[in-house]
């Protein structure tokens, strides 16, 4: 009945609302339409003329005002100052390039990879050197003779001549360290590297200010001990995604990966310039050089100033790419010289420049639209009006369509005021009204849009939980299918792993599937007899892994004398799981909790409390209700599927249990689940 009662109501809402809009409306357009019908067919033919002359004069001045600009980047001396530069300009300027007559990127330039030759010795090295070398090298790999091997590094250390020798020897002193166990002498070794010789490249090209740091984290997690602060490795990662080393696309991606594998949240987003560059080169080799090389087979060289334009689009975005040939002058060499701009940058920093100075010379209005969708890309209306005009581009390949906008024929009638001034007077009535319908319209169904807005906000949180644990699981199981000679302790340490991540989410998938079945009212529970400070005890300790990977201290409190319990067991451990993955989530300075089960006369206490960020007192009477979140500056740091504590409210009441929760913002929060005694007698056979 109460449906039926909303549905009459709403239908009552909209019948009302469409009278009072039309009512009026009517009216005027009664009034008014013969006075419109003869302004039309006065006015009409002169505005259609003005419109056409007027557009197709707009778009020659706004293809001549963007090649006017094109012409400030390709000419010799901004190329010639952008290789004393950084590669990639402001984001309101295009990215400039330069390819040589060979069609090799000049410009931005990154690091090739080295090729295989280069790995081995230079035939110009000192002799003695290179002999003290290659039998160091020897008794390391060969041998296995890593005293020998230290023997000789050191000797020849002697007979450096240059930096690169020098770190090479050292390097190889650091291996041998490594590899005979002597991790003290192999972090200060590999120390050296990092502080002394960090631009020095090894023979794979990879300087040592990247890849030491990397050692002496890796020795660190092999001995348990901290030998590389975060901040050191932090440092050396801002220098990496920064360009202070000139890399390879492969060498960079790779290395970036590794740092940011180990730092994990102590990453945050940045201006990645040299991967910016890396990228950028990379779309000029796939969708540009290409083109030059077709080009080149089956037509002659380019003429010399004459501006080419592309229209390229990939899976990313869509670029517009203008480019000529220019002369060396200290060469005499032919090369490209280009700019890449970029449509979304276009859109947002130049057009809506170039067309305002269009509409106000001309009183007109102009916009951009989607050649394909229609949608109009720079203009306030969301539709092509029907007095306008849609002209294509001549020079300049852009995939939208030019449009001239005529102004409403209100602003050129001056006997109109009467009618304007009705129109106003039922204007505002018919918004008062109109308001009035959407209250009534909208409060029906406000509450429809906040439950489907939470339901977004679950599916996204859900998704970041489950993919924490599949990236743990992934990691951990590359690592022991392609490391064949892991240590034991780090196979088995990673099989552990493996196994908790998979326990936690598969915790999390029979959340959702008892959620479903609550919602469903087909969620049971098989009630038996047992020990509730056993079935606590267990599940702290497989749980106890992720409270000491965080670095919690937990506190224990039992009697010891325990009372057997009417329980369903595994509800009660997802109880627990629930309580102790909130305290994880909203620890962040103060990392401690304590577990205590008390018992008394009148009833058992399981309590679990923390130091954590504390829950506002006007938002404990909503943490139980499903979807929702408390909101906090840590919500971007504690994602969370807002069911946790539903499933563990729906869980104690069907016990019969009373649960207490007692919380102050940033000082923690006690959650303290009462058992009756009355609810601890067995149920008769």
């Amino acid at each position: 009945m109460k449906l039926l009662s909303n549905v009459f109501r709403r239908k009552r809402a909209v019948i009302f609302f469409a009278a009072a809009f039309m009512l009026p409306l009517l009216f005027v357009v009664i009034v008014s339409i013969d006075t419109f019908l003869k302004r039309q067919k006065t006015t009409q033919n002169l505005l259609e003329s003005n419109l056409w002359f007027s557009g197709r004069s707009a778009l020659n001045q706004f293809e001549k005002q963007f090649i006017k600009i094109e012409g400030k980047y390709l000419n010799e001396d901004y190329f010639e100052s952008l290789t004393n530069g950084d590669s990639l300009n402001h984001s309101a300027k295009p990215d400039a390039f330069i390819i040589n007559q060979d069609h090799y990127i000049a410009y931005p330039e990154i690091a090739q990879d080295k090729n295989s030759y280069l790995l081995n010795h230079s035939s110009d090295w000192n002799p003695n050197y290179k002999k003290y070398m290659d039998l160091a090298e020897a008794a390391e790999l060969s041998s296995r003779s890593f005293s020998a091997a230290i023997k000789n590094y050191l000797q020849s250390l002697d007979f450096t001549e240059t930096d690169q020798q020098k770190a090479l020897a050292i390097e190889g002193l650091a291996r041998s360290y490594l590899a005979g166990k002597n991790f003290k002498q192999a972090v200060r070794y590999y120390k050296l590297l990092k502080n002394e010789f960090c631009q020095i490249e090894n023979l794979s090209g990879h300087p040592y200010g990247i890849s030491a740091p990397l050692q002496l984290c890796a020795i660190g997690s092999l001995i348990k001990e901290k030998v590389i602060s975060a901040d050191s490795l932090y440092a050396s990662y801002q220098k990496l995604i920064d360009g202070h080393w000139f890399l390879s696309s492969s060498s960079y991606f790779f290395f970036k990966t590794e740092y940011e594998s180990i730092l994990n949240n102590v990453v945050e987003p940045g201006d990645y310039r040299y991967e910016k560059k890396i990228r950028f080169n990379q779309f000029l080799q796939t969708y540009l050089i290409p083109r030059f090389n077709e080009r080149s087979r089956i037509s002659r060289p380019t003429i010399l100033n004459e501006t080419k334009r592309r229209y390229i689009q990939t899976e990313d975005s869509k670029y517009l790419v203008s480019y000529k040939g220019m002369i060396n002058p200290d060469t005499d060499n032919l090369y490209y010289g280009g700019i890449c701009w970029k449509l979304e940058t276009m859109i947002d920093h130049l057009i809506p420049v170039m067309l305002a100075s269009l509409n106000e010379e001309t009183g007109l209005e102009f916009g951009l639209v989607n050649s394909k969708t229609e949608d109009i890309l720079t203009h306030e209306v969301y539709q092509i009006p029907e007095k306008s005009l849609s002209l294509e581009f001549n020079e300049i390949p852009l995939p939208w369509t030019f449009i001239s906008i005529q102004p409403e024929y209100e602003k050129l009638e001056s006997e109109a005021k009467i009618q304007l001034i009705i129109y106003g007077l039922l204007v505002i009535i018919i918004i008062m009204l109109m308001f009035f319908g959407v209250f009534v319209l909208l409060r029906d169904i406000n509450r429809e849009t906040e439950t489907m807005l939470l339901k977004t906000e679950f599916v996204h949180n859900v998704s970041h939980e489950l993919k924490t644990p599949l990236s743990l699981i992934r990691l951990y199981g590359e690592t022991l299918l392609l490391k064949d000679k892991l240590p034991e302790t780090n196979r088995k340490e990673g099989l552990q792993i493996i196994t908790k991540e998979s326990e936690r989410l598969s915790y999390m998938i029979n959340n959702i599937l008892d959620f479903s079945k609550i919602e469903m009212g087909r969620k049971e529970f098989d009630m038996k007899s047992g020990n509730l400070k056993e079935i606590v005890m267990n599940t702290l300790d497989s749980y106890r892994y992720h409270f000491v990977k965080k670095g919690f201290k937990i506190v224990e409190d039992f009697d010891q004398d325990s009372q057997i319990i009417l329980f369903d067991k595994n509800a009660v451990e997802g109880i627990l799981i629930n309580l102790f993955s909130n305290v994880i989530k909203f620890s962040f300075e103060t990392k401690s909790m304590k577990v205590s089960l008390k018992n008394s006369s009148e009833s058992t206490c399981l309590s679990i409390a923390d130091q954590g960020v504390g829950i506002p007192a006007d938002e404990l009477s909503n943490i139980f209700n499903r979807f929702y979140r408390v909101k906090s500056r840590h919500d971007f740091e504690a994602r969370g599927s807002g069911l946790g504590l539903t499933l563990v409210k729906h869980v104690i009441d069907a016990h019969g249990w009373q649960i207490d929760v007692k919380s102050k913002v940033n000082e923690g929060s006690s959650f303290s689940i009462i058992i009756p005694l009355n609810a601890n007698k067995e149920e008769s056979l």
